[in-house]
């Protein structure tokens, strides 16, 4: 498994944050060293620094991190040598999120674990939800994580695990109508069914033991884990 833990300037937790770091990477000090690497995305990086968290990368046109932040980081990687940093520049026709993102897929990620990649801007929060579809096209298991939601998107049948903590367990399509959809081991099964853009029949199932099945063959499915 090569996972990769991408941090970047949406809303963040701190407390949450620590969670998804101990779940995903274990030991994340300054000389961590495991299958785990971390990356910073523009304002993200003022998030690594207050937890103490030395990324592998860091990406960004640095429009909203603090200058000095960025400054003390690029002497960093100056002396260790150890840390790349991608400069963007402010006008260009993809998120740093994405170039996070592709640059994750590109070096061989087969898990993707996203931390502020929502908040109070709702725009970046749809968009960032949509780039989970390059990562189920491209069959890597992505996940954007807040304090209340795991989000992933699947395109076709898949087993889902139960999350503890995240007691219910959304499905809504995404791109178009998903036909022939079969639930096994939720609380609330189906089979054959089709599921609807605008239909609410998706929100707030629950997992009804260890794990649970969709099938379907053709479309696109985001699974929110969510709890109150």
């Amino acid at each position: 498994m090569n996972s990769y833990i991408i941090i970047t300037g949406g809303r963040v937790d701190l407390q949450s944050l620590k969670g998804i770091m101990d779940r995903h990477m274990g030991d994340y000090s300054e000389d961590h060293m495991d299958d785990s690497t971390v990356i910073a995305v523009d304002k993200g990086l003022e998030v690594c620094n207050k937890i103490g968290i030395v990324p592998d990368v860091i990406v960004g046109d640095f429009d909203s991190a603090s200058s000095v932040v960025v400054g003390v980081y690029r002497k960093m990687a100056d002396k260790k040598g150890s840390i790349k940093f991608i400069d963007l520049d402010t006008h260009k026709d993809f998120t740093d999120t994405h170039v996070a993102l592709i640059y994750a897929m590109d070096n061989g990620a087969t898990d993707i674990y996203i931390a502020g990649a929502t908040g109070t801007r709702m725009d970046h929060t749809m968009a960032n939800i949509g780039l989970l579809k390059e990562c189920a096209d491209r069959r890597v298991n992505a996940y954007i994580e807040d304090d209340h939601n795991v989000i992933t998107m699947i395109a076709g049948s898949a087993t889902v695990d139960r999350i503890e903590g995240f007691d219910y367990v959304s499905l809504i399509p995404y791109g178009g109508p998903v036909a022939d959809v079969t639930l096994k081991g939720f609380e609330y099964n189906v089979e054959d069914f089709t599921f609807d853009i605008g239909d609410s029949r998706g929100v707030s199932n629950t997992i009804s033991a260890d794990s649970a099945r969709i099938e379907f063959e053709d479309g696109y499915m985001i699974v929110i884990y969510s709890r109150d």
